[in-house]
């Protein structure tokens, strides 16, 4: 199944070939000339009006002539729409989280995918190589854990709305679970709580800035926190008793813990 393409970027080239002007500025014919078609930040080119789809081409000028380029915006792969690792043995799409971007869609519309090698670019075949692990559901899960197993992706098939500025496939974030040596590394200490009792997350990378969202059991982001290049981050708990995912996420770090918070 491919994403339709909306042109919403266009670029137009006349070349004029006159053959009665020696003195004329323009092409001469039987000029052979390179054009080319270079996208705009998240955009990528399409194809040209003629079918032709190389960025760039040389074509002789024979006669006067004409040439758009289509261009598409990047949706598919910067949608990186949020999931929610649980028990690392469950992956869930967080629909609410992207609800609220006025994407609504049925579990029928999701595939999840591991990555072979690298993964597949949507903006050609696609699939091509990742390898199918579940479809018509929310969730992915496996008859073991996750960790060690590869990355995985969710792609959603978001065709139907109407008035976005994407549509088609849609990638979630990739969860990595190929290394389980980097997933040891950091730790949330107590991951059992109660309110206003801070936890200290270790482990973290000094050389980077690390990204920490907390998500409810119901995959509501309900808190979004940054270490600047720290090695170790105080967090405080969400001021409810229930159960709480910690996504960490760096240039080198992606894990997914929980912690507790009990009543007083």
């Amino acid at each position: 199944m491919r994403s339709k393409l909306s042109y919403t970027l266009i670029m137009l080239l006349m070349f004029f070939c006159p053959l009665w002007a020696e003195e004329y500025k323009g092409i001469p014919c039987g000029t052979w000339i390179e054009i080319s078609a270079i996208p705009h930040e998240d955009y990528h080119f399409v194809r040209w009006n003629d079918g032709n789809e190389e960025a760039v081409r040389l074509i002789e000028v024979t006669e006067d002539l004409t040439f758009i380029a289509y261009f598409a915006s990047n949706c598919e792969e910067y949608a990186n729409w949020p999931v929610v690792a649980l028990y690392d043995w469950l992956l869930m799409i967080n629909v609410r989280a992207i609800n609220e971007q006025g994407y609504y869609f049925d579990p029928e519309d999701v595939t999840w995918y591991r990555v072979v090698d690298e993964p597949d670019d949507m903006h050609g075949m696609f699939p091509l190589d990742d390898q199918l692990v579940g479809e018509n559901s929310y969730y992915l899960t496996l008859d073991k854990s996750l960790k060690g197993t590869g990355n995985y992706y969710a792609v959603v098939d978001v065709s139907d709305v109407r008035g976005l500025i994407c549509d088609g496939l849609m990638r979630s974030e990739i969860v990595c679970y190929s290394g389980a040596s980097q997933a040891a590394r950091v730790a949330l200490l107590p991951n059992s709580v109660v309110v206003g009792q801070q936890m200290k997350l270790t482990g973290l990378n000094p050389e980077e800035d690390t990204h920490i969202y907390v998500y409810s059991m119901t995959g509501q982001l309900v808190q979004t926190l940054q270490a600047n290049k720290e090695s170790t981050y105080m967090l405080d708990p969400v001021p409810m008793a229930g159960c709480y995912q910690v996504k960490v996420v760096s240039e080198t770090i992606n894990q997914t813990m929980r912690y507790i918070v009990n009543d007083d």
